[in-house]
């Protein structure tokens, strides 16, 4: 690979002024000599070592993006936001899955630190881990200190996100859109308690339900893993349970499709026997049988507007903490309640209106 003294040499400038010329540095070079040290890089094939411009500089045009699970097209659509800023800003977006284990989410951000990355965003919620969250945020501090950028895009153990939505008021409007509907009997599938946005939609299903005048039936809040599986283990110890229901709030739409496989699965008609509703309005939402409906979140804004954030620091910048909004996004799987109350496994899903 070239060095910058044969571009130097080539271009006949001075190495100092051919380093400002390809690092793009804020200092007066004539057109003429410009154009003479691009052509010289171009004719050499040269491309700028980032490492160690990184090491000059304590930092390297790195964003690493934490995630839970890469698979997830919900963290698939944020990261794409975050690469819509980042790439054309000159930085390299690393996604990292941190499969919901706190103890693989600190080694990330401890690999992220050494490295010297620029920013680290998390797209992903924080984990109810007090010992690894010490242990994180002690990293976070330390690439703080060395004038990274960190970004939190969901709720996390200190607080809330800097560029994120209010989950529990989105929680709360799709509760009150079903009540609207006529449910009386509503289920919550809410994931891990480990996730803390888990706790927050969490408590957007129970203020919903609090707005409309309605109490908690605790034998119809199940916990479960954030994912197709937990949704057909939830709709299990739904139907298994003592309890009846005319629909399902899910805290995501992986959960919400897990559902409705499993309802299929059964033969139980989905929306003429029970509602089934989401949150995330994921790509493929729209796409299932019956199309889901959920709560949209603006994911790919959400990761452009989690790097401008990022860059605003990374410039000398306060972060200003942006909350985007929710909508909801009515569609198949959800209707006004059977009149008759509907068998499934010995156990009525409940009586209409």
């Amino acid at each position: 690979m070239a060095s910058i003294t044969e571009v130097a040499r080539l271009a006949g400038v001075s190495i100092a002024t051919a380093s400002r010329v390809v690092s793009l540095a804020d200092y007066p070079v004539s057109p003429a000599t410009r154009a003479r040290v691009l052509d010289a890089a171009r004719t050499l094939d040269y491309v700028p070592n980032a490492l160690a411009r990184g090491l000059l500089k304590s930092q390297i045009p790195v964003v690493g993006v934490i995630v839970h699970d890469i698979t997830d097209p919900y963290f698939a659509e944020v990261v794409r936001g975050v690469e819509d800023a980042a790439s054309p800003a000159g930085y390299l977006v690393i996604t990292c899955s941190s499969e919901r284990d706190a103890v693989q989410e600190t080694s990330y951000v401890r690999l992220l630190r050494s490295m010297r990355a620029a920013s680290v965003i998390f797209a992903a919620s924080g984990l109810d881990d007090p010992g690894q969250t010490r242990e994180l945020h002690k990293h976070l501090a330390a690439m703080r200190l060395d004038g990274a950028a960190v970004v939190h895009l969901s709720p996390h153990a200190l607080g809330d996100a800097d560029v994120g939505v209010d989950n529990e008021a989105g929680m709360a409007s799709m509760v009150a859109e079903l009540v609207r509907l006529g449910h009386r009997q509503i289920a919550f599938l809410a994931g891990p308690s480990a996730l803390v946005v888990a706790h927050a939609r969490l408590a957007g299903f129970r203020r919903g339900l609090a707005d409309a005048g309605l109490g908690v039936d605790e034998r119809l809040v199940v916990h479960t893993s954030f994912d197709r599986d937990g949704g057909a283990l939830g709709v299990d110890a739904l139907l298994t349970g003592s309890a009846t229901f005319t629909s399902i709030c899910c805290a995501n739409d992986p959960l919400a499709m897990g559902a409705l496989a499993r309802l299929a699965e059964l033969g139980i008609d989905v929306p003429g026997a029970v509602s089934v509703a989401g949150f995330d309005d994921v790509p493929v939402a729209a796409m299932t049988s019956p199309a889901l409906s959920t709560v949209r979140l603006p994911l790919r804004e959400m990761g452009r507007r989690g790097f401008v954030e990022a860059a605003r620091v990374l410039d000398g910048g306060e972060l200003e903490r942006i909350v985007l909004p929710t909508e909801l996004a009515m569609r198949g799987s959800t209707a006004p309640p059977a009149i008759e109350a509907i068998a499934g496994r010995g156990v009525s899903l409940g009586a209409g209106r």
